[in-house]
C-alpha cells in the first residue's frame, strides 16, 4: 500500500487491528483472603445461634443481663426464712383489717350470711340471715349452677344426693373399720337431715365459706355468688325429700 505523503497524520505504519480503550480491572483477590472473609462471615453468625438457643432452652442459671437496673437485687423468695422477724418468715401476713382495693365487701348478708349483734372479736355474737340476699335471684339457672358447683366441691364427701355417702367419706369409714390403719374421720353430715334443714340459709352459706368443725372452708375456691347457688341447690335437695312421689 502506498503512503500518502500529503497527510502528515498518516505518517508511520497503520496497525492491522485497532482496540477500543477499556477501563482498568482489579485483580482477583488471593485464595487465602477469600477464605478468611468467608470464615469471618460464618463466625459472625455463631453469637446469633447461641442467643437463639439460650432463649428457647430452659436453664436454672440466671440469664446474662448487661443492664441490670432492678432486675437482680437482694430479695427473699416465697417460703424462705428471714431472721429479721420474730417468727422467722420472710412472707408477711396482711395487717389485720387490711382490705384489698375493690373488696370491701360491706354487705354482711351477701358476703358473710350473718350480721354481728355483739360479743367480742374472738367470740362474736351473730344472727344468721334466713333469706337470700337481694342480689340473688333463685331461679332455674341458679339451681343448675348450684348443682354444678355442688357436684364439684361438695359431692366428694356429702354424695350427689347430699346424704353424706360421698366417695371420700365412704373410703374413710372403710379405713376406720380397720384398726391397723389408725384412721380417724368425722363422718360427713347428711344435708337432708332435720337439724340441717332447720338451719337458716345464712348458716349454710357460712359453713361453705369458712367451714364448720372438721370441715374446711371453701371461701378461697368458691366465689360468693356460687356459694349462694350451692345454698339454693342444698335447699332444693332438702325440699325434694318431702315432695310427693
Amino acid at each position: 500500500m502506498a503512503q500518502d505523503t500529503n497527510n502528515p497524520a498518516s505518517s508511520g505504519p497503520i496497525p492491522a487491528v485497532t482496540h477500543a480503550p477499556r477501563p482498568p480491572r482489579l485483580r482477583r483477590p488471593p485464595f487465602w483472603m477469600i477464605s478468611l472473609g468467608l470464615v469471618s462471615v460464618v463466625a459472625s453468625w455463631v453469637p446469633l445461634v447461641i442467643f437463639a438457643r439460650a432463649r428457647v432452652i430452659p436453664s436454672d442459671q440466671p440469664r446474662v443481663q448487661f443492664i441490670q437496673d432492678m432486675g437482680i437485687q437482694p430479695k427473699f423468695r416465697e417460703q424462705q426464712s428471714n431472721d429479721l422477724f420474730a417468727d422467722g418468715r420472710a412472707d408477711r401476713l396482711p395487717i389485720p383489717g387490711t382490705v384489698a382495693r375493690g373488696h370491701l365487701e360491706e354487705d354482711d348478708q351477701f358476703y358473710r350470711g350473718y350480721s354481728r349483734t355483739g360479743g367480742t372479736r374472738e367470740k362474736p355474737e351473730v344472727k344468721f340471715f334466713d333469706a337470700f340476699p337481694s342480689q340473688v335471684t333463685v331461679d332455674d339457672a341458679l339451681l343448675r349452677r348450684g348443682q354444678q358447683r355442688f357436684d364439684i366441691y361438695c359431692s366428694a364427701c356429702h354424695g350427689l344426693d347430699g346424704r353424706g355417702h360421698g366417695a371420700v367419706n365412704e373410703r374413710a369409714l372403710e379405713l376406720m373399720r380397720d384398726p391397723a390403719t389408725g384412721t380417724s374421720w368425722a363422718p360427713a353430715a347428711d344435708l337432708t337431715a332435720a337439724n340441717v334443714v332447720a338451719r337458716p340459709v345464712g348458716h349454710i352459706y357460712n359453713t361453705i365459706n369458712v367451714g364448720i368443725r372438721n370441715m374446711p372452708g371453701y371461701g378461697a375456691q368458691i366465689p360468693a355468688a356460687d356459694r349462694w347457688a350451692i345454698v339454693s341447690y342444698v335447699r332444693a335437695l332438702q325440699l325434694s325429700q318431702s315432695a310427693a312421689r
